[in-house]
């Protein structure tokens, strides 16, 4: 096969946005890149042999992505508003089965894997959850778009979900249930719910965060991981320390490891200077032990320096651009809101992210989507790409069905 043929064989398979197909390849050759340059205390602990397995593992991961990406691409938008409850249906149970012994497995005192027993293949359902929850949203909205005004239609079902949604996951991961919740309410704002609804919302959401807030500073042991949070808060935010109760940093192992795994990562920014070591030579992937997953950031621009740091952040941008034009393009409340409310769900966590890695925020865990190491999370993403390539798809040959049907009837 030639190489015009393999051209010509992309142009025509992988339809929709070429752009947005672009990004992700480019996300994904840097993905292999950057966890290649950041993996370092795996060669050391495991040897040359677990680290090449651990390479191809990604590459694997990669490959079965825009596999994913490519067939979800093919689906009609139409099909996925169909099965919406269904989904959040497989969603909601997978989420119940973190909180049974024989599913779900236990990590750093957070249950936020299951494993199916027998087979060994583990993945995170939040990460489902939170794509399941942002269609059955945007399909609510769609439906109700003429009642908008009456809450009892729209506003109270998507907010009973949204509870029960980030609440099974603030159990185990507070971040991501913050993230869901923010992903929401935007949506409900682009979905045209009234501001005065909208702003009673906002005054209990701030309210419910007051109360979390100080239940975390001064009476932790109420949530299952509150220790955890509160000494992430009290790390980010030494001030507080006063006003916590029997807080002891001598004694805090959580906020050590977070401080040193934050110090390390704006070492390595600073380091990475406009040009970066180059590729690989980073000296912090030494000292992350979280380097390929949540602070792959931080190693990239260390090894590529500001300018690799900026060409990141300008990927996402232009992906979130490219949504908007997709969404221009759109005829139906549907498909425009599902294309912009994953966009923003993938967006948001990519600078939640690189906010962690240069201390503009407490640490969370949150992967770098496509970027970071973590199958669950990547294959989940390539869903969302593939469900934004399938609307402009659909959208491009329903213009061009469109334009051959006038120039029949012109002719």
């Amino acid at each position: 096969m030639t190489v015009s043929n393999i051209i010509q064989f992309f142009k025509t398979e992988f339809k929709g946005d070429k752009i947005v197909w672009r990004i992700l390849f480019f996300l994904s050759v840097i993905s292999l890149v950057a966890v290649y340059g950041s993996i370092s205390l795996i060669a050391i602990k495991g040897g040359e042999n677990y680290t090449t397995s651990f390479l191809i593992k990604q590459a694997l991961i990669l490959i079965v992505g825009i596999a994913i990406a490519y067939f979800v691409h093919k689906i009609n938008y139409v099909f996925i508003y169909k099965i919406t409850n269904l989904l959040l249906l497989v969603s909601i149970v997978f989420m119940a089965l973190t909180f049974s012994s024989a599913f779900g497995v236990d990590t750093n005192n957070a249950v936020r894997w299951i494993q199916l027993p027998g087979i060994g293949i583990r993945f995170q359902p939040s990460e489902f959850a939170k794509l399941a929850l942002i269609i059955y949203v945007v399909k609510t909205l769609s439906v109700h778009q003429q009642n908008l005004h009456d809450p009892k239609k729209a506003l109270y079902p998507i907010l009973g979900v949204t509870a029960i949604i980030s609440g099974m996951v603030l159990v185990s991961n507070f971040s991501t249930a913050v993230l869901i919740i923010i992903t929401v309410f935007v949506l409900l704002i682009l979905g045209r719910v009234p501001i005065v609804q909208l702003l009673k919302l906002m005054g209990i959401g701030v309210g419910v965060l007051l109360v979390m807030g100080v239940i975390i500073i001064k009476s932790p042991h109420v949530f299952k991981r509150g220790l955890t949070w509160q000494n992430r808060l009290v790390s980010f935010v030494p001030a507080l320390t006063p006003y916590t109760s029997g807080y002891d940093a001598s004694k805090d192992l959580i906020s050590k490891v977070d401080n040193h795994q934050v110090n390390q990562a704006k070492i390595a920014i600073a380091e990475g200077g406009i040009l970066g070591k180059g590729s690989g030579n980073s000296n912090q992937k030494y000292r992350l032990s979280q380097a390929y997953c949540d602070f792959i950031y931080a190693i990239i621009i260390e090894d590529y320096g500001l300018i690799g740091g900026v060409a990141i952040i300008l990927l996402y941008l232009v992906l979130l651009f490219r949504a908007g034009v997709i969404v221009r393009k759109c005829d139906y409340t549907f498909p425009a809101l599902l294309v912009i409310g994953l966009t923003f769900s993938l967006v948001f966590q990519a600078f939640v992210h690189m906010g962690v890695a240069v201390n503009l925020l407490p640490a969370t865990g949150q992967p770098m989507p496509i970027v970071s190491h973590g199958a669950s999370s990547l294959l989940t993403t390539s869903i969302s790409f593939g469900i934004i390539l399938g609307v402009s798809r659909k959208i491009d040959e329903d213009s061009k069905q469109k334009n051959k049907q006038e120039n029949e009837s012109d002719n």
